[in-house]
């Protein structure tokens, strides 16, 4: 059987020649190294010398572009020269188009990728296109390679390929919908949620799990989904939160004795200070407390708003500063509020703080508690202010 090169660029980058690896040792991430990655993804194709100039050195001061290519393009030729391929001028270049020109079969998955891209594109037939799209994502195992993340022609790449997997992706679980494939769904979904966290492939996975009949996991990937989202602050396209939503609605428990419905009810874990709440989750418990209070007249709360206030004393804006500030200030609910208190994160900088049991002259103490264990945390440079939203009174 004739020897093939194969080239792997998703998900990280190694070469083979049959059996044999070709691991460019040290100069993995080299000028040449590049350059013949950049030959890779299009293996026998030809590419103008002046975009090749631009995809190396685009961004960097070189003094001579064209001589420090002819340089790189000879350290690849050598390497190549002293690897176990058969002797051969793999490099060419011609009135100004190089290619790899290679004696043996040359492939490599983004080559290939892109080839059947192409090829779903035109193809009519809706279970051959599904047949395309279930190779393209068989070879696309992860990002373009990663390890060169901050290059802008592995940038531009790595968006292009990550394009087409989600048009191809979302293809494919349309089409296995249909067809009533949930397995493959969970399996083709759970692993796009792997690759591309939280960008809505957990919605596919969780109908999945729940046509199954897989209700534990299917609950445990929304809840895991729902408060990761909460904690980020954002959430999907506005299709996909309505379709996460409709999930939600959806979620069920098989059928159990009232013992077992009383487990799956209790926390797994008490634990002391304030019950921490997805937006959701959040609005549903405000809703019934004031629902009670207005019919019974006997519970007394308070609604307040906590902001992450900047250096400046202003609303805090920077994404960054608000995540880690807001980890502390979560801390702060925990340590010095009750357990009958609930709080849920409402945006970047903002949390919702809910007081069972608290009236209108209890906010001072309330938000002082707050915000100097929050300052404390913060070695005195973070404040936060706090805002009456309700006590009861508003309609």
């Amino acid at each position: 059987m004739e020897k093939k090169l194969w080239v792997k660029m998703f998900g990280g980058f190694s070469v083979y020649y049959g059996d044999e690896v070709l691991g460019f040792g040290r100069q993995r991430d080299s000028k040449f190294a590049q350059l013949f990655q950049i030959l890779m993804t299009r293996p026998g194709q030809g590419f103008d010398k002046g975009a090749v100039m631009g995809f190396l050195y685009g961004r960097e001061e070189v003094e001579i572009p064209n001589a420090s290519l002819n340089n790189t393009i000879f350290r690849l030729r050598k390497y190549l020269e002293a690897s176990r391929l058969p002797p051969g001028d793999y490099l060419t270049l011609s009135e100004g188009v190089l290619r790899f020109d290679s004696i043996v079969p040359v492939e490599s998955d983004a080559w290939r990728f892109e080839s059947i891209t192409q090829e779903f594109e035109e193809e009519q037939d809706r279970q051959k296109k599904a047949e395309f799209c279930k190779n393209a994502f068989e070879l696309y195992q992860g990002e373009f390679l990663p390890q060169l993340s901050s290059e802008q022609w592995v940038i531009e790449k790595s968006r292009d390929y990550k394009e087409m997997y989600f048009r191809l992706l979302n293809y494919l679980l349309h089409y296995l919908k249909e067809e009533g494939d949930y397995r493959t769904i969970e399996n083709v979904s759970a692993r796009a949620a792997e690759l591309y966290p939280y960008e809505g492939w957990e919605s596919w996975w969780i109908e999945s799990l729940i046509a199954l009949g897989c209700h534990k996991k299917a609950e445990k990937v929304y809840q895991e989904t729902a408060e990761y989202v909460q904690e980020i602050g954002g959430f999907f396209s506005k299709n996909q939160q309505a379709k996460f939503r409709r999930l939600g609605d959806w979620m069920r428990q098989p059928e159990g004795t009232a013992e077992d419905v009383g487990k799956y009810l209790m926390e797994q874990e008490v634990k002391e200070g304030a019950y921490s709440c997805t937006l959701p989750g959040f609005l549903d418990c405000f809703r019934m407390v004031k629902r009670t209070s207005a019919r019974e007249g006997t519970i007394c709360f308070v609604l307040l708003l906590c902001t992450l206030l900047d250096a400046g004393g202003r609303p805090a804006s920077d994404g960054e500063y608000c995540k880690k500030q807001g980890k502390k200030l979560c801390a702060s609910f925990k340590a010095h509020l009750r357990r009958g208190d609930i709080y849920a994160k409402y945006s970047e900088s903002q949390y919702l703080l809910l007081c069972i049991g608290a009236e209108k002259e209890d906010v001072p103490d309330i938000g002082m508690r707050v915000d100097k264990d929050y300052r404390k945390r913060c070695g005195g440079r973070g404040s936060i202010s706090c805002r009456l939203l309700d006590d009861g009174s508003m309609q």
